[in-house]
């Protein structure tokens, strides 16, 4: 993406910012994205008649990447597209599919989203496309909401199914009744790939193997075609998630209209919170007769946000993962027909749902990644309209690092995405599945990797599957471990939320330890509700209506143990270690607060809260206390507590996570190493790569986090430096300036 600062602020931004309180002075950067003209493609040879007629009708030219993809296609080859939002990608992985079709009237293909909305939306022009194209390949959507009298008609004659990897991966077991579609398998097209990351995308990639599998089985080898939004590595990454080789498409010919970005920095007016800042800005947007779509990092925070632009009475609308799948596409049907004019969402509308032409975006934070950062943006306009975007920048140490340094949200190379494939966890989940499906013997190392005989004996050992002779090893649990293993969660089975005995939304197992305990403040739809009970033997929590100013924040308690040490780099008196720990989480108390009160808020202890205990990966620095001394005068707890919170904060720079994906304990003594150290770890079960990572690259995660807090102006550390919004113990102790001193040593020492 290219972008060029202006000179100055545009006037009639100036002016419909200064409605806002601090009246505009928070604006601190404006940039500008120009239109961009369309190139266009040659399609040699051309499309068969039926498809070139229909985009000639159409009015379509094929842009370059759209050509270059049919090429590829045609060539046998495996293919990632990797192109804005609205550049065309779905017409660009349309074309060679439904060329083949038409030439092969018994092949299949599978069309998989990581959401469902995107699947319907999609049907929609795939139906238009076959009917004006006289084509006879019945697209269908097959899922959970698939009435079951239409599904044998799907089976038995639909020749393009879309779906998503949740619901395949349920339906994989009973591939017998697909037989006709599996063995006549030609493409696979996974929408939205760059989704498919951390542990979530280790999960996604190993029912891919599993897919791959069974299709073995009936003699199909389909091509993948992935679309992607912008990435580092795209070829990488498709690789490791489906185990293909891939080349890349990247080279965008779409046109697009002018673009201007606006950067925010809310640090600047304190006296309203930054999300109060945010939200007074799509009112003030809805209000200028523009619609608008607010992106925020938490679930609570797009409820309150949407609470305090005004709320269904301004039209504006919460959006966010958990809601019921009517009520979600009721907001979508909504915000595209022009009867919503705001909506504030979570990461949940960052996906290519079309929603019509956008007037701005707000993101409510940084969200980040440089990547995420760069879809949200995306989403406003469509075609050659132009849009705004603003960046509200939060007192968060990223935040405030690209409000001084603007240039670089355009400039920083991509974060690398992650799949944590060696997670012993999910292989082993998988493989259950597996078993399930199909007997599995030696030659299925070839999808699941070297771990595959001495996960299948574990297996064994704990009674999920037996060895059947030459046939392999087939699975012995009486439900289907696909009803039992979910894509998106460590856990079999979540917790219901219950309010007067309806069931609100379904949260994970672990979540509701952390943040549903006795007392707590939850919001959903925009209504605060308090937990009156926590049962999570009977998996249920019960929930009571709750006043509408108040929240709450949770104190914890963290322990870490080494388990087993992989490797160390010894440097001076540092050691700096990757290897397996454990991690025991505990809530012991939480802090109930009013909105808008500056004041601390009144403490409740929870002696009886349940205690978290995983295994995962994790690195861990070492540090001699001649180096603390050499840091000169100051708290080392409070220095080491700092830089714990300075390298999470850099983490994301790196690699593709947030904050949230890691945890962090500093202590100035801890038996294992026998002194001072720091313990990052990955906050999923099993490790999701994240700090394997950063071991790697420590000298630049010091570089980062160094640069975070020396370019910070306050004197004893504030939430733009070494405070952190995911602190357990309050952001208590902190020593700003020797955390500085001991960076610098550290980085003197690692470069």
């Amino acid at each position: 993406m290219r972008a060029r600062e202006k000179s100055k602020f545009s006037p009639d931004l100036l002016a419909l910012l200064r409605r806002v309180p601090g009246e505009g002075r928070q604006l601190v950067s404006e940039w500008e994205e120009p239109a961009k003209t369309p190139v266009y493609g040659e399609i040699d040879p051309p499309l068969p008649l039926v498809l070139a007629s229909w985009l000639k009708r159409r009015g379509i030219k094929p842009y370059l990447h759209q050509a270059e993809v049919l090429r590829r296609v045609r060539g046998g080859e495996n293919v990632v597209l990797v192109t804005p939002t609205s550049s065309g990608k779905t017409l660009a992985f349309c074309l060679p599919v439904f060329e083949h079709l038409y030439e092969d009237p018994q092949a299949t293909a599978l069309f998989l989203y990581p959401l469902k909305a995107l699947a319907y939306d999609q049907l929609k022009f795939l139906r238009e496309l076959e009917r004006e194209t006289r084509g006879k390949i019945f697209p269908a959507v097959y899922d959970g909401d698939t009435p079951g009298e239409k599904r044998r008609e799907i089976r038995a004659k639909s020749r393009l199914i879309l779906s998503n990897p949740h619901a395949m991966h349920r339906y994989l077991r009973y591939h017998r009744q697909w037989a006709r579609f599996w063995s006549n398998l030609r493409f696979v097209v996974v929408d939205e790939a760059h989704w498919y990351r951390g542990i979530f995308g280790a999960h996604v990639a190993y029912f891919f193997r599993r897919l791959r599998r069974v299709l073995s089985y009936y003699g199909a080898d389909p091509q993948f075609i992935l679309s992607s939004a912008t990435m580092a590595d795209p070829a990488e990454h498709a690789a490791r998630l489906t185990g293909k080789e891939f080349q890349v498409v990247e080279e965008d010919g779409a046109a697009r209209g002018r673009r201007r970005y606006l950067l925010f920095n809310a640090a600047l007016f304190p006296d309203l919170s930054p999300f109060l800042q945010a939200a007074r800005l799509v009112q003030t947007f809805v209000e200028e007769g523009w619609q608008v779509l607010c992106f925020t990092g938490s679930r609570k925070m797009a409820e309150l946000i949407a609470i305090w632009a005004g709320g269904e009475e301004k039209g504006i609308s919460p959006y966010r993962a958990g809601y019921l799948p009517e009520v979600r596409r009721s907001i979508e049907n909504r915000l595209k027909e022009g009867k919503l004019r705001g909506v504030v969402t979570t990461n949940a509308m960052e996906l290519g749902v079309d929603l019509g032409g956008l007037d701005a975006v707000i993101i409510a934070g940084y969200p980040g990644t440089v990547a995420s950062f760069r879809q949200q943006a995306g989403r406003a306009g469509r075609g050659r309209r132009e849009s705004v975007v603003v960046l509200v920048a939060t007192e968060e140490p990223l935040n405030q690092y690209f409000a001084r340094h603007p240039h670089r949200l355009f400039s920083a190379p991509l974060e690398q995405a992650v799949i944590p494939l060696d997670n012993p966890y999910v292989l082993s989940q998988h493989l259950r599945c597996a078993a399930d499906e199909l007997p599995l013997c030696p030659a299925d190392v070839a999808f699941f990797g070297p771990k595959l005989s001495s996960c299948l004996q574990d297996l064994e050992k704990a009674g999920l599957a037996c060895r059947m002779g030459h046939r392999g090893y087939v699975s012995t649990e009486e439900v289907p471990p696909s009803l039992k293993v979910s894509l998106d969660a460590f856990e079999e089975g979540g917790v219901w939320l219950l309010h007067e005995g309806e069931k609100l939304e379904e949260v994970e197992y672990r979540r509701a330890c952390l943040e549903l305990y006795p007392g707590a403040i939850y919001l959903h739809q925009g209504q605060a509700y308090e937990v009156v009970k926590q049962d999570l033997e009977g998996r249920r929590i019960y929930l009571r209506e709750a006043p509408p100013n108040v929240y709450t924040e949770s104190r914890r308690l963290v322990e870490v143990s080494v388990d087993r040490l992989q490797e160390e780099r010894k440097v001076e008196e540092l050691s700096l270690c990757r290897g397996e720990v454990t991690v025991v989480e505990k809530v012991v108390e939480y802090v109930l607060k009013r909105v808008g009160s500056k004041e601390e808020g009144r403490s409740y202890p929870l002696p009886q809260a349940p205690a978290v205990r995983f295994s995962t990966s994790g690195l861990w620095l070492g540090i001699a206390p001649e180096l603390l001394r050499r840091a000169g005068p100051g708290d080392p707890a409070g220095a080491l507590h700092a830089i714990e919170h300075l390298l999470i904060a850099a983490a994301p720079c790196l690699t593709m996570a947030d904050r949230w994906d890691l945890g962090g304990l500093s202590t100035l003594y801890h038996r294992q190493l026998g002194g001072p150290g720091i313990f990052l770890y990955d906050a999923f079960p099993g490790g999701s790569g994240i700090t394997e990572r950063l071991f790697f690259a420590f000298p630049q995660l010091l570089e980062v986090a160094r640069e975070l807090v020396s370019s910070c102006q306050c004197e004893d550390g504030c939430p733009s430096c070494v405070m952190s919004p995911k602190c357990g113990s309050g952001n208590r102790p902190l020593d700003k300036g020797m955390a500085l001193r001991c960076l610098r040593l550290l980085h003197l020492l690692f470069s």
